[in-house]
């Protein structure tokens, strides 16, 4: 009967300790996000991220300039604006600095700037061709310190507002307009946004998710004010928009560029697997260039009268459209040349495109 009684008598200490919330609960993750921004969007967004992973969480908020140990953190957030098609050389700084202490670390990393699109090639004068957008421009940090594992990455896009660039800035978006030769979006614009809200939204849910293991918010689309403003487009002109969405699905056929794009039903294997099959059927040598978990950059290249001429090639995943894979097909030949290209071009989408996977619409 008295042992009885002390098992009684404990259980009931047990439950009325773990009646108070922060006695039962395992110790919360400490966060840090660090970001570096010259036209405050970077800074935007992330205060936008923390109110998505929770204002409740420990999660400190400091510009670069406010840093001085990553240590007391269980993990941390790195943030930056695009520089050069990579993050600002004073976030090379920092990683270099703390890559060991980093090391042990949960790490992510979010980039701000240029497009979303990952499937975007460019081409420019004395350089090889090279994937550009989105995630793309988190490659060389990735490869230059191999030893951080990062959990989440994200490439939002961004925004420019024209008469606030400063210098080579300027310059940069003057040469990119002069050297896109599928458009320039942000032309005649006093603002121009690309940034998509979905891939801010899905990145602070995986952090949510994958570091914190918290359920994701089904409501995070409420924190969006973070980003939208009234600020508009031009001055002169009040009709035109700072941000039109995209489509998935293009055909843009000028003197300058053949350039295709789509999207089917599937993943990253299947879209690599049925690239693999059009090249085979087609006697096409399928050179890859780059390779990630998001996206497949080829050239295709088919020996035509005698010359190798090149397809440019790219599949990715998206996270604001998840389960489907994005292709995109270019040449840059001149239109009498590449005629050849276009027909096997025609060929891969006949063949990605069957047992109904295309998706249609936007």
């Amino acid at each position: 009967m008295k042992q009885s009684l002390k098992i009684m008598i404990a259980s009931i200490a047990f439950a009325s300790v773990c009646l108070h919330p922060a006695l039962c609960r395992a110790e919360a993750k400490k966060g840090l996000l660090v970001y570096d921004s010259i036209y405050s969007s970077t800074a935007e967004v992330a205060y936008w991220l923390k109110a998505i992973i929770g204002n409740e969480q420990q999660l400190d908020v400091k510009k670069i300039d406010q840093v001085i140990t990553v240590k007391p953190y269980d993990y941390v957030i790195i943030g930056s604006y695009s520089k050069w098609e990579k993050p600002s050389p004073r976030i090379y700084k920092f990683v270099e600095f703390w890559k060991d202490e980093l090391a042990k670390k949960q790490v992510s990393y979010f980039l701000l700037g240029g497009d979303w699109d990952e499937t975007m090639v460019l081409k420019v004068p004395g350089k090889d061709a090279h994937l550009i957008g989105g995630r793309n421009y988190l490659y060389a940090i990735q490869e230059n310190f191999p030893q951080i594992k990062p959990i989440v990455i994200g490439g939002f896009g961004g925004r420019q507002v024209m008469p606030t660039l400063q210098g080579i800035d300027g310059f940069m978006i003057w040469m990119l307009e002069k050297l896109a030769k599928e458009g320039a979006a942000w032309a005649g614009l006093d603002i121009w946004e690309s940034l998509v809200p979905e891939r801010v939204e899905v990145f602070g849910n995986d952090v949510r998710q994958k570091v914190l293991g918290l359920p994701p918010l089904s409501d995070a689309q409420k924190y969006r004010g973070f980003w939208t403003s009234l600020q508009p487009a031009s001055l002169q002109d009040p009709t035109k928009q700072k941000y039109t969405v995209r489509p998935y699905t293009v055909n843009h056929n000028t003197a300058q560029i053949y350039f295709t794009r789509s999207r089917i039903k599937g993943d990253l294997n299947l879209g690599v697997k049925l690239l693999e099959e059009w090249a085979k059927d087609e006697g096409i040598t399928l050179n890859l260039r780059k390779k990630s978990w998001f996206n497949t950059y080829y050239h295709a290249v088919k020996n035509i009268n005698g010359k190798d001429m090149t397809i440019h090639v790219v599949a990715a995943t998206m996270p604001d459209d998840p389960g489907t894979v994005h292709f995109a097909f270019r040449s840059w030949d001149k239109p009498d040349v590449r005629k050849p290209l276009e027909a096997l071009i025609t060929k891969a989408e006949q063949l990605i495109w069957s047992n109904g996977r295309k998706v249609d619409g936007r």
